[in-house]
């Protein structure tokens, strides 16, 4: 494409109209299983170009923006950004689960403690590198490119000790609604690489970061539940996975029995993992609800590397329910495909066709897919068989990301909410990452507006 638009047209195009085409071209291309040749045989190039140089590239645009996003409207935004993709780069190599550092560094202050130790011994072969503090500690880490220091984040732990911003309000979105949700910053960095994940970009740690002071944090925990006149939520799984370290941090051996003694607060451990052994073996209570992130199959094949097949993490979730944990679902994002109604309807009712699921399931969240630009250019370079950015039509929104048309949204929720009814599943269904509008255009009743208390 770029040898094609760089000198096989009749003009000279600037460096940003050639990436313009080469934009549309490649994500038609990829979108519709074409090749390059094909797609000019289809758009009848020639036809374009018989009349002449003279406003060449707007008709040429013009062909494959009504190709590329047929609905586009004056005040769309599509945002054509270059393409980055390093051919020469490796993708990424897919988690096998557990973990496999060459290097664990650990903060001076934590060095001695028990947590600390009972990790360490996990790892007997492993280097252990000593550090003043996480800066040191991340400048004793070989300098390379974001998108590598990213893939090889599985080669280096540090265990810290957390000082502040124990507990942090959720960073929603400007301009949406806020479903009211807390964060308990118990880690960062995640060991699967799933396309869509925001960590991405928003990571510059060269490694996973597990604090060894869980302890610490029991004292703002009580301080914060104190002041609450009414329950809330707190998870443990914005910046990471919140089990899928647990089998080495067990982190939910002392978090699962702490929150039991809690007014008002709810924790939410959520995760994408099958393996919960911890969190069967503690004693559930009703202060600490069990999620999952779940897909259709065939999305979280293609999108969730290294990641649980569904099925698993359903198993996985109908064994909480039978040990008597409350649980939730979060389908986000829900991406649209050719043929997403079928399979995302198949898979509520696959999941709600057990009845202690149906029983147990307190809170459903919805989300679709959305980006930052930035965000699609660095997994364009990371994942080499990723369409999900090219199926379906986005649109910069006032508050900066790229998302499907607010119609489009509107009735994918729908079409969620009606399938989850249907089942006769009692719980309350959030949207997450939306502005007011969206969520009164759906057929979401008005109690699902706020939390419900469990």
């Amino acid at each position: 494409m770029e040898e094609f638009f760089s000198s096989e047209l009749p003009v000279t195009l600037g460096v940003n109209k050639k990436n313009e085409l080469i934009r549309l071209s490649y994500e038609i291309c990829r979108a519709r299983k074409l090749t390059f040749s094909e797609l000019t045989r289809q758009i009848d190039l020639e036809n374009v170009m018989i009349g002449g140089k003279s406003g060449l590239f707007h008709r040429l645009k013009n062909v494959l923006m009504e190709i590329r996003y047929p609905s586009l409207t004056p005040q769309d935004e599509p945002r054509l950004l270059p393409i980055k993709i390093d051919r020469e780069s490796e993708e990424c190599g897919a988690w096998t689960g557990g973990l496999d550092p060459k290097k664990i560094l650990i903060e001076k202050s934590v060095r001695g403690a028990e947590w600390t130790d009972n990790f360490v011994k996990k790892f007997l072969d492993v280097e252990i590198v000593e550090i003043k503090d996480i800066t040191e500690g991340f400048k004793n880490v070989a300098s390379t490119s974001h998108k590598n220091r990213y893939n090889l984040r599985r080669d280096h732990i540090f265990l810290t000790k957390t000082k502040s911003t124990f507990i942090k309000i959720c960073p929603c979105t400007k301009g949406c609604r806020r479903c009211g949700y807390w964060i308990l910053n118990v880690g960062f960095g995640c060991p699967m690489d799933c396309s869509y994940c925001y960590l991405q970009t928003y990571s510059n740690a060269p490694g996973i970061i597990l604090p060894a002071n869980i302890e610490d944090y029991y004292e703002h925990i009580e301080s914060f539940d104190r002041k609450l006149k009414q329950k809330i939520r707190i998870g443990t799984g914005e910046f990471t996975d919140s089990l899928a370290f647990d089998e080495y941090t067990a982190y939910s051996t002392k978090l699962v029995p702490f929150f039991r003694n809690m007014k008002n607060l709810v924790l939410e451990l959520k995760t994408k993992m099958d393996s919960i052994d911890n969190v069967l073996n503690a004693e559930p209570n009703d202060n600490v609800v069990i999620s999952w992130s779940v897909n259709t199959e065939k999305m979280a094949q293609k999108y969730e590397k290294g990641a649980p097949k569904i099925k698993d993490r359903v198993e996985a979730a109908l064994l909480a329910a039978r040990r008597g944990y409350k649980i939730g679902f979060h389908f986000d994002p829900l991406i649209w495909y050719d043929g997403w109604k079928d399979e995302y309807k198949k898979s509520v009712e696959e999941l709600f066709s057990f009845n202690e699921i149906r029983k147990n399931t307190v809170w459903i969240s919805l989300g679709t897919l959305r980006y930052t630009p930035g965000l699609k250019q660095t997994a364009e370079k990371r994942f080499s068989d990723n369409i999900m950015f090219y199926q379906g039509e986005f649109f910069a929104e006032s508050f900066g990301k790229m998302r499907y048309k607010k119609n489009a949204r509107i009735d994918m929720y729908n079409k969620m909410i009606s399938w989850i009814r249907s089942c006769n599943v009692d719980a309350w269904i959030y949207l997450c990452m939306e502005p007011e509008d969206v969520w009164r255009k759906t057929s979401l009743s008005k109690k699902d507006y706020s939390f419900r208390s469990l």
